[in-house]
Parts: structure tokens; sequence; C-alpha cells
């Protein structure tokens, strides 16, 4: 077990370096997060700061992690690592798990070169890349795709793909990806439907240097309701279901739709498309119950909730 010290934000400048120049420090965000397998190792994520474009290469971070005592840290092959250069605002590096003092940072404004320094933080086990990613019928032609990411290292975007029997995909759209990112970013997309009928969905994650991973697939509906509800998907659920065979007015009439937890206690949820409904993400894990009555059908389904 390693333990990583941790220390407060330090504020470094060059000298004679105005006090007005230290406010132009980015509020990045530096965290270490342990990774376990054949080896451990640690891996130091940097995001935040300024984004460097074409017209504006000068303006690129420099990232120098140093130890206590401001010494460089040394690489997994031990060669001793100096600077970083990232032109997207942040950039990732793996070393041997010891102490980290701070990260110091230089970048121009201008002509003007400023250095700023910032503590690491312990963020524990590493995260999965995508953290959630649901499909609903937005409306009764057009699916909605929302999904999250936890935490993002060198993405270059996400590649949505739909299909019309589960096992052959086409590419729909695209959505550029926030490089590297400490914090969640969520994301969505909206894809007219050809027709009436099922989709699947799934995305395709691409990396900087092309390297490509895909979500899992998720399911959509846009067969017109006929006022009887033949599924619950998914079940089990996480927050947002839906509720197959039901029409939009079923959903949005009030009265129609009710949830119940074990022990009879009506759940809050709320209409997030045209047949689908979020339940309180409060509401504890284990089994409710989802009563369905649109004046003419009167239906009842047990859901679980992990």
């Amino acid at each position: 077990m390693y333990v990583m010290k941790k220390f407060y934000l330090s504020i470094m400048a060059l000298v004679g370096l105005a006090t007005t120049s230290i406010a132009q420090c980015p509020p990045a965000l530096a965290k270490y997060y342990t990774v376990t397998g054949t080896t451990t190792y640690c891996k130091l994520f940097i995001g935040g700061g300024p984004v460097a474009t074409p017209a504006d290469t000068p303006r690129v971070w420099m990232i120098a992690p140093a130890i206590l005592g401001g010494q460089p840290i040394p690489t997994l092959n031990g060669a001793t690592f100096t600077k970083l250069y990232a032109a997207g605002g942040g950039g990732t590096i793996e070393y041997n798990c010891q102490s980290i003092d701070h990260i110091e940072i230089e970048y121009f404004v201008g002509t003007t070169l400023v250095k700023c320094s910032y503590p690491v933080s312990e963020g524990g086990a590493l995260p999965i890349k995508l953290s959630g990613f649901n499909g609903r019928l937005n409306t009764e032609t057009e699916a909605t795709l929302v999904w999250t990411s936890s935490l993002e290292e060198n993405s270059f975007q996400y590649e949505v793909q739909r299909s019309a029997d589960g096992k052959n995909f086409v590419t729909v759209g695209k959505v550029t990806a926030a490089g590297t990112s400490l914090e969640a970013v969520k994301y969505s997309f909206n894809d007219p439907l050809p027709a009436n009928g099922t989709y699947w969905y799934r995305l395709n994650m691409v990396d900087l240097d092309g390297k490509t991973e895909f979500s899992k697939v998720v399911y959509v509906n846009s067969k017109k309701g006929s006022g009887i509800v033949t599924k619950l998907f998914p079940n089990p659920f996480t927050s947002e279901v839906q509720l197959i065979g039901a029409t939009s007015t079923d959903l949005n009439t009030q009265g129609n739709i009710k949830v119940f937890s074990m022990g009879g206690q009506m759940i809050n949820f709320r209409v997030v498309g045209a047949n689908a409904i979020s339940i309180d993400p409060s509401a504890p894990k284990g089994m409710y119950f989802l009563k369905f009555n649109n004046g003419t059908t009167n239906q009842t389904f047990k859901l679980v909730k992990n």
C-alpha cells in the first residue's frame, strides 16, 4: 500500500512577475490513481488547462511533476521525467507510486511566461471511463442518447452507431470528446429515426492515438404505441425505464403511471421521453411495482433497481 502525501495549493511565479500574472493561473486539477494488474503503478491526470489551437501553438501547457523536495519524478522505465507538452489542456503520466509534492505548470500569455503550482490529490481506484449510457425515445420520430464519462484520458470523439437488427451497426453521428478530464462530463445526441421500429445503439469511443472501444448496447423502441405496455426496459434498471407500447399521451396524462415501493410508498418519477420515465434517483436499490392505467388498460409490472 502506497501512502501518498497531499499538500495544499501553493502558487509559484517567476521572479519579478507581477501579482496580476499570478491571477492568470488556470483552475487546474491534478489527481493520481493507483492501477493494479500484473504490476502496480500510479497514473497522474492533469486537466483544466488552456487549450492550444493551431493559431496559438506557443501557448502549450508544459507540466513538470515533482516529488517532495522539488526533484522530477522517475518514469516507469527509470528515466527522469522532465516535462509533458499538453496542447489539449492536460495530460497523463505513468510513474512508480511515490509521494508527489506538486506539479508545476508553465504557459505563455502573449510573450509572458507564467508559472503556477498545484497540489496533487488522491483519486482512489481508477474509475471506469464511461459511467452511464442510456437511450430513449425523445419524440415519436427521434431517439435521444445520453452518456456520462467519469474520467477521460486523451479521448478524441464518440461515434454514435445505430442498428436495426442488433448486429450490424452504422455510424449516424459523432460527438467531440473532452480530451483529458478529471470530472464527470455529460454528453447527448439526438438521432432522427428513419422509420418506426426497434433500434439498438452503441458508442465507439475513439482516443487520440486511434485506439477504439465499444460501449454497451442500449435499446430504443419507436413502434407506434398501442396503449398496452408490452415490456419495461431495462429491467433491472438504474434510473430510466422505457414503457414499450405506451404512447407519449399515456405518459403525460397525470395518474396513468404510478410507481410504488415494496412497502406501498409512492415513488416520484418524471417523464423524460415519448415512452420513458426517470425514477427518483434517491430511491434505494430493490424491487418496485409500476402500475399503468390509461382508462382502458390496467397493468402492473415488477421493477428491480440495481
